[in-house]
């Protein structure tokens, strides 16, 4: 069957958008991979450009080889997959509880929803994390703030509340606790849901920064986003060169200039992201449309 002249047109407009969408997003990637690949002469003259002149790594190198970097890496990795893994278990056993019939739970859900135009406050919460937890420099200062999230709750039920009656009440019959229902049967049914969710957890605590600035002293125990804040961007602000690089210069061993040494850092920050996502994106796509399409 041939498509209509109307509907070839249609579909050119249509991927003729999709494509220049697309380039928004490739080319400034491609930009910053350009200059920190690039020879420090080519980066004094560099305006625009999407190809590196004259290959040189020895921004990765410089910063690979600073032993900061790799703690504010493993910091960052151990607080993501803490808060990812936690915070998904808080909100679906949360989630599973307030998908159950109980007295009051039209008025608690109105209550609960109401919750998500307050903000936490930031003095409240840096006190009692500091003042009665006494967890100032410490690394349960990141996670527990970013375990529990009201939205993440809600959109947990609601898929929760979709699953057949008989399922659950057939683990019941069969013996089933609670906690076997939700592990065995509740976990497995809403994966994609999960997948999605556990993404978002990560993105959001991988980019953060405020909370390390907030409770954070001692430098090691610094994260990949606030290293780069900290260092790459503020050091090459103020002295033209992070102190990694100053130290590599004074001793001969490198010379990179503040472009090559930010945009690389940039680069090495989002790489683990990247790198991750293909591996969920299936159940990532299927989060995203659960609950749109009905059949």
């Amino acid at each position: 069957m041939k498509k209509s002249t109307g509907r070839i047109a249609f579909d050119i407009i249509n991927y003729t958008i999709l494509i220049l969408f697309a380039l928004t997003i490739i080319l400034p990637f491609a930009h910053i991979i350009a200059i920190s690949l690039s020879e420090e002469r080519a980066v004094v003259a560099l305006s625009v450009s999407f190809w590196p002149k004259g290959f040189d790594t020895r921004a990765y190198r410089t910063i690979l080889g600073d032993q900061l970097f790799i703690s504010s890496f493993v910091n960052s990795v151990a607080i993501t997959a803490a808060v990812t893994l936690a915070g998904l278990l808080v909100n679906v056993m949360a989630a599973y509880c307030f998908s159950k019939e109980f007295f009051g739970k039209k008025v608690f859900n109105y209550y609960f929803i109401l919750t998500m135009y307050f903000s936490g406050g930031l003095i409240p919460t840096y006190l009692w994390m500091t003042r009665y937890l006494k967890l100032k420099d410490s690394y349960l200062a990141l996670i527990l703030p970013a375990l529990v999230s009201v939205y993440y709750i809600i959109v947990i039920r609601s898929q929760i509340e979709t699953i057949p009656k008989s399922l659950t009440e057939a683990a019941r019959i069969d013996g089933a606790t609670e906690a076997q229902t939700l592990f065995l049967i509740v976990m497995p049914t809403i994966v994609p849901t999960l997948a999605a969710i556990g993404m978002f957890i990560a993105l959001g605590v991988w980019n953060s920064w405020f909370n390390v600035m907030i409770y954070i002293d001692d430098n090691k125990k610094w994260t990949l986003q606030y290293y780069l804040r900290k260092i790459v961007i503020e050091k090459t602000i103020t002295t033209g060169m992070s102190e990694a690089a100053l130290k590599m210069a004074e001793l001969g061993t490198v010379d990179v200039r503040p472009e090559n040494y930010q945009n690389a850092a940039i680069i090495l920050v989002a790489l683990p992201i990247v790198c991750v996502y293909p591996f969920v994106q299936k159940y990532f796509v299927k989060g995203i449309l659960v609950g749109s399409v009905k059949e």
